[in-house]
Parts: C-alpha cells; structure tokens; sequence
C-alpha cells in the first residue's frame, strides 16, 4: 500500500534524488514530503544521508516548491529538521514555517525573534506563544512587530509586557503620530486596568470600561484618593483660572497638581469630551461642585454643546476618587495597580494573653448615692444584700 511505502523502502528513489534531471530530483522531494505526511517515515531514513539529500534538494528547489512543502508539513511533528531546512533558506517559506510550524526547534523561533522585522513578525502572529517569546518580542524595535504582537489575541499578556507595548506606543504617538499600536492595545478585550496607560487614546465607551476596572481594583480600599501635596490650594487655583478663561495657566497649574508634563496637562485640559479632565479633578478630591463649575467653564469657553460637564454622567458611579487616582498615574506614567490594604504587623513574640490583667468588677454607676430617694436606696440595700446571700451559698 502507499502508505507502507517511503524512501528506504524504495531503492531506486536514491536514483531519482541524485539524477541529473530536475524533473527526477523534485519527484525524489516530493514522494519525500507524502511519505511524511502518511506517518510512514522510518527511523532509518533520518540517517545523515537522507538529510543533506533533502537539505540538499530544497535549496535548489524554487520559491513556490518550498511554500508548498512548508504548507503541507506545518503541522507534521516529524518534519522538524525538514522545517528548519526551509525556515533556513529564507523567503516566503521561511516565514510561514516561523509562523505555522508545530515543530520548529524553539531555538529558532528565540533567534527569529530577535532578527529582522519579517522573522520577528512571522513569529509575532504564532498561535502558541509563550511568555519568554513575548518578552523577546517586546525588545524588537519595529513597530510592525509590535503591533503584531498587540493584535495577536492568542499571545499572553500580563501587566508587564502590556505595560511595555503601552509605553512604546505612548512613544510612537509622541513621535510620529502614530496610534496603531495604541489601538491594537485598547482592542484587547475585556478592559483591564493596564489600559488605563492609553486612556487619552480611547473612545467614551472603552474608557468607562477602564475606569470600571479601575473601580474593581479599589473594591475592598478607601475610595479616596492618594492624598497630593497642597491640594485644596491647587483645587482653588484651578477653579479660579477655569472661570477666568486662562487656558495656559489652567494647564500648567494641572500640570503641578498631576506632577506631569504640561503638553500632558494640555492634553487632558483640551480633549472635548471632559473624562480625562473629569477623572484628573476625582483623582485630586475636588469637591462636585468645583469640578461642575470647571468642566462647564472649559465647555463655554470652546462654545461647545457642554459635553465636559455631561462626562460626570456617562462615567457614572464609577468615578471616585481612588479609581480616578489609579487612572491618572497610569496616564502620567505612574504603574497603574490596584490598592493593597495594609494589614497590621504584629509581633510574633508577644504574649498570647493581654500584659495587664483584667479585673472583673461590678458596672460602674454614674448615679451618686446622695441623688437617690429613700425609696431607691432602699431597694438598693435589698437588692445587694440577696446578691451576697447567694454568692456565700446560703439559702
């Protein structure tokens, strides 16, 4: 049958793969690949013969014979040296061997990873990728495989690698205008507190899932926020130049109470939605009222249709103080991470009974004996006498 049949089994084949006629020699290739694919391969034919003959015929194959063979063998886990030899040879193939292959040596995905934009994004859209490939993947410089990378939903993504990837397109955004990978990293669903670092980048619906993350990540701590440095100072400073019209000293006096850049504070102070600047004023505990009178002042000032002062409603509950402070610090570069209430230390060695004694004695009365009646002292006397009589015993 054709499937007991392979290259050691058939001696003529060593002919076809050593004949002067291409035709001959891409026969010898190809009953090489089906006898792969039918599990038929014998143990002897891995000798180091057979691999320089197919190493051998592979190289001289052309670009489309070796797409082939890498799509026919991705998923076969005995192919493995076979799928070296094409990723080795470089073009197309290679890179659908990096991306598909099952059993490519790990070493050569480490390496690819590490190479040139094409190999290090072959291996970026792998379904199986671990988390030290995702960390050698993160040092790439290219923004291509970056973004890969962020848009391979299969790839693992904790706090510190998305942490990572936020900065960098935080850095592609300031440098070149370039959001791609800020999007790819927002479109990873659900929302997590991780994304609160691309805030500005987010449209309403995905920044009232960040704070509600945010929310979570305080369920259980105080809901205030880290206290700031004269804070109710910087509340009124920013209310007064917010009624003044005083947009430049509006920001930078944000730009001091957030200890951030001031093209940042601007940033915040002119998004005309009004949830950043919504969020950064929960975060420095201004009072509802203040931050009603500064969303509606910047509304006017832009002759808009008060879609700041609307932001309080479309965040909801989900604006208060400790979750907007988690928002802000990770929009200024802080790391965005849930509260941990402190638990009290206590000593191991000391006793497990109270130092003082506790002495049992009768409840205290507040009553001083000469403000009782006659009658009430009277009682009194009774009622302390029978106590004695049963505590000696006596009847």
């Amino acid at each position: 049958m054709a499937s007991d049949l392979s290259p050691a089994s058939l001696p003529f084949l060593a002919t076809l793969a050593r004949s002067p006629r291409p035709a001959d020699r891409l026969l010898w290739l190809r009953v090489a690949t089906d006898c792969f694919l039918a599990g038929s391969f014998p143990a002897q034919a891995h000798g180091g013969d057979f691999e320089a003959t197919l190493a051998e015929r592979l190289g001289e194959s052309d670009e489309a014979t070796r797409c082939a063979i890498a799509r026919k063998l991705a998923s076969c886990v005995d192919a493995a040296d076979a799928l070296a030899t094409i990723e080795s040879l470089g073009g197309e193939a290679a890179l659908y061997v990096l991306q598909y292959a099952a059993a490519l040596p790990r070493e050569r995905l480490l390496a690819a990873a590490a190479a040139d934009n094409a190999r290090a994004g072959a291996v970026a859209r792998r379904d199986d990728l671990d988390a030290e490939l995702v960390g050698a993947l993160i040092e790439h410089e290219d923004i291509e495989v970056l973004l890969a990378l962020a848009q391979n939903r299969n790839a693992p993504m904790d706090a510190r690698p998305y942490a990572a990837l936020a900065r960098r397109a935080r850095q592609g955004i300031d440098d070149a205008g370039d959001r791609r990978l800020a999007q790819a990293l927002l479109e990873r669903g659900p929302a997590r507190l991780e994304q609160a670092a691309l805030f500005l980048e987010a449209d309403s619906r995905r920044r009232a899932e960040i704070m509600a993350a945010a929310q979570r990540a305080t369920l259980g701590g105080p809901r205030t926020a880290t206290p700031r440095r004269e804070t109710a100072e910087m509340i009124a400073r920013l209310e007064r130049f917010a009624l003044e019209g005083d947009a430049e000293s509006f920001a930078g006096a944000l730009a001091g109470a957030l200890a951030c850049s001031l093209d940042l504070a601007k940033r915040i102070a002119a998004d005309a939605s009004g949830e950043p600047l919504a969020v950064a004023l929960a975060a420095l505990g201004a009072p509802s009222d203040v931050t009603v009178r500064v969303l509606t002042s910047r509304d006017l000032q832009d002759h808009g249709d008060y879609r700041r002062v609307s932001a309080l409603s479309r965040l909801r509950e989900a604006l208060n103080p400790a979750a907007a402070d988690l928002v802000v610090k990770a929009m200024t570069g802080e790391p965005a991470r849930s509260r941990v209430r402190r638990q009290p230390v206590l000593d191991p060695t000391a006793a497990s009974a109270p130092s003082r004694p506790i002495e049992a004695s009768a409840p205290k009365s507040w009553l001083k004996v000469t403000d009782l009646t006659p009658a009430a002292l009277h009682r009194r006397r009774t009622f302390a006498f029978a106590s004695g009589r049963r505590s000696d015993g006596s009847a």
